[in-house]
């Protein structure tokens, strides 16, 4: 998006209205679509990031959109602008985040000039600090640049995930394209191979140079001559502060194994002086002009706290203000009155928008698409269980799902499948021309579609939105394995393990699945890997893009098939021993035994942790090391083969004395406090099945779905 300086009025193709937000003006444009100055009916404002029409769009320019909504949704921290909602099947695509109103680093470099010293230090922690965030959740943003900096008041944001990635993909380089930015794009991103976090590194540290600079590191100029400069010479680092030379040369090493991790980049720029020479290898100017050696940071307000630059920000944030209490007292305004209420804030400096991310906040109306998100419980009552959102009745009992696809929620009912508002629980659809789902065949949603199994195998694909029926085979299936961007796995009776276009065209691949899936699997899908767990313990991953020959095989010596757990390149499995593998080979990461006999359960991955049952307790783990975080008793066992539900700082899991054992109800942990908040149910002989989405967990038990909340 390119920045425009005020909150220009709505033009008459602009919608008045994008899901439950009334747009006051636009804030900014670019190729792909405009964002807007948007306000809920509680007064709460928004960045409403909006493609073009549909009809006026490129496919791939969607699918980036709708890749950017799904990445920010998993990203959190306090450096990333908080999702609130959004709307990806109508005819205007959006996504609703946090309002920054603010100014991007390049508008405030080129306003106040570079900053100070312990104003880049400032910035570059709190910058790192996000990055780590982002890669905790298995990410790399891919575009780490001045133009997605955005300064406010409270502190630098990084917004735009529009290229972002799991860190094991690859560049999203395509013929004659550009990966990323050049002059912030690292050399191996500009060459077109694998880019890591250390990508994010490299990128951090030129923008580290450009504020302290406020010049690019390397050059300006034709982009293929900036990217060259940037594979095959020394960053121009001339006016960089001496003792910041170390930490900022570091993060442009050429190889990505010499960068600095962000945590170590954050640690660093809190000193006052480095401490270390750096990792990378140094000649010429820096051999020549070391910095001295370190002591601690004495505490400075940084630029957007105090002086011109902060006086700029209040000035943006009381000029949004303005604008947004001249629009607020209308329910419904007139074009003329938003247009009017937009005008007024002509002097407005420009609120940067784009696709940050963090839990769900906000609990809107439907008036429009989205996808609007349960504001967390401010209080509870320990033991305690809090009122349902919402229940519905006339489930079949323990039939398929629950399953959360997009803006729905999807149950198996008696005579097939009904689906749900996930804010207000509305009836969305309901189709029945197939006959009940099966339940031991489960269900998917990916590429706007929900899969179900029906009677003979056939399987079916049904819009998520409107519940039309899109296509149905009959293929003999058993079970819907995993499902990734494209493409359905699918067992059949015979083992035989199929690749499923989402569009019903003939199977890809199929091949014979391992001896363990007889009798039963569950599976993961990711970074070109199909991870399937069989009955008997073994684990294998196929090659999704090699007609399934098998990548790696493990033996978890699980009794059970325990659905493995997949964040950025790492795959985690239960069984025997805890442990983190690497997705694409199976090379082993750590590995935790049991604390005393008995198997691990299945594990979830959320917030950089492992949450995970073994006998009696609920444990988590570090998921980077495999050590032991925290764990507590819920008062009986936990059901191994069912991984526990991560929402907000919830965690939902259902307790039973084993897994043929009656059900003794839900247990709900507290993450902050790492305690049992309240539990539900117990002591009927049905289990409770579970999912999460949107601030929400959605269990169903005895034919009713309940849609709960969560911290």
């Amino acid at each position: 998006m390119t920045e425009n300086p005020i909150v220009a009025p709505l033009a008459d193709d602009d919608p008045m209205r994008l899901g439950p937000y009334r747009l006051l003006g636009v804030v900014g444009a670019g190729g792909m679509g405009k964002v807007y100055l948007g306000l809920d009916t509680a007064g709460r404002t928004a960045a409403v990031k909006a493609l073009r029409a549909a009809d006026d769009m490129d496919p791939g320019m969607l699918d980036r959109f709708r890749r950017e909504a799904e990445v920010a949704r998993s990203v959190r921290g306090p450096g990333v602008a908080a999702v609130l909602g959004h709307g990806m099947w109508g005819e205007r695509p959006w996504l609703a985040s946090e309002f920054l109103p603010g100014l991007t680093l390049t508008r405030a470099v080129e306003r106040f000039g570079p900053f100070a010293e312990a104003d880049v230090r400032a910035l570059g922690a709190a910058l790192a600090g996000t990055l780590a965030e982002i890669h905790a959740a298995g990410l790399v943003h891919r575009d780490l640049k001045p133009s997605n900096v955005v300064l406010t008041r409270g502190g630098p944001y990084v917004i735009d995930f529009g290229i972002a990635r799991p860190e094991h993909g690859m560049t999203l380089t395509g013929a004659g394209s550009a990966p990323a930015t050049p002059g912030f794009s690292a050399p191996e991103q500009a060459l077109g191979r694998r880019t890591g976090p250390p990508g994010d590194v490299f990128a951090l540290g030129a923008v580290l140079a450009f504020a302290a600079t406020g010049r690019l590191p390397f050059g300006d100029g034709h982009p293929a001559a900036v990217q060259f400069r940037t594979v095959h010479e020394e960053p121009d680092l001339e006016g960089v502060p001496r003792a910041l030379l170390g930490v900022v040369t570091d993060c442009l090493a050429k190889e990505p194994a010499q960068r600095p991790e962000p945590r170590e980049v954050a640690r660093r720029l809190r000193m006052e002086r480095g401490a270390e020479r750096g990792t990378a290898r140094r000649t010429g100017w820096f051999a020549a002009h070391r910095p001295p050696l370190a002591q601690p940071l004495r505490p400075r307000r940084p630029a957007w706290r105090s002086g011109p630059l902060a006086a700029e920000l209040a000035r943006c944030t009381a000029a949004v203000d303005d604008t947004v209490r001249s629009a607020a007292p209308e329910a419904a305004p007139s074009r003329r009155r938003v247009t009017a209420a937009a005008a007024s804030a002509a002097a407005v400096t420009v609120c940067a928008a784009g696709g940050g991310a963090g839990w769900w906040l906000l609990r809107g109306d439907r008036r429009g698409p989205g996808v609007p998100a349960a504001t967390p419980l401010a209080r509870y009552t320990t033991g305690t269980a809090p009122a349902p959102l919402w229940t519905r009745d006339g489930l079949a009992t323990n039939g398929a799902g629950p399953l959360a696809a997009g803006e729905v929620v999807v149950a198996g009912t008696p005579k097939g499948l009904t689906a749900w508002a996930v804010d207000t629980g509305q009836r969305a659809w309901t189709w029945t021309d197939r006959g009940t789902p099966l339940p031991a065949a489960g269900l998917l949603a990916a590429g706007g579609v929900v899969l179900a199994v029906t009677t003979g195998g056939r399987l079916t694909a049904v819009d998520a939105r409107d519940g039309r029926e899109r296509w149905s085979r009959a293929v003999g299936a058993t079970r819907l394995l995993a499902a990734d961007a494209d493409t359905a796995y699918v067992l059949d009776g015979e083992r035989r393990l199929s690749a499923l276009p989402l569009t019903g065209a003939r199977a890809r691949w199929t091949t014979q699945a391992a001896t363990g899936t007889a009798k039963g699997a569950a599976a993961a899908a990711a970074g070109g890997r199909l991870v399937v767990a069989g009955s008997d313990g073994t684990v294998t991953a196929y090659r999704t893009d090699d007609r399934g020959s098998v990548a790696w095989h493990q033996d978890t010596a699980a009794e059970v098939a325990l659905a493995p757990a997949v964040a950025g390149d790492t795959v985690y499995l239960g069984g025997a021993s805890l442990r983190a593998l690497t997705l694409a080979d199976g090379t082993q990461r750590w590995a935790k035994p049991t604390p005393g006999g008995g198997a691990w359960g299945s594990p979830t991955s959320a917030q950089g942790s492992l949450y995970v049952a073994w006998q009696d307790q609920l444990i988590a783990v570090d998921a980077r090391s495999g050590e032991q975080t925290w764990s507590l008793l819920p008062g009986t066992h936990a059901l191994p083969t069912t991984a526990p539900v991560v929402q907000g700082r919830s965690l939902y899991h259902p307790l039973g004395a084993d897994r043929f054992g009656p059900d003794d109800g839900v247990v709900t942990v507290d993450l902050r406090k790492a305690a049992a908040a309240w539990s539900l149910g117990g002591g009927g002989d049905q289990p409770w099945h579970l999912t999460g989405a949107a601030n929400r967990v959605f269990l169903t038990h005895a034919g009713t779905l309940h849609a709960m909340p969560v911290l």
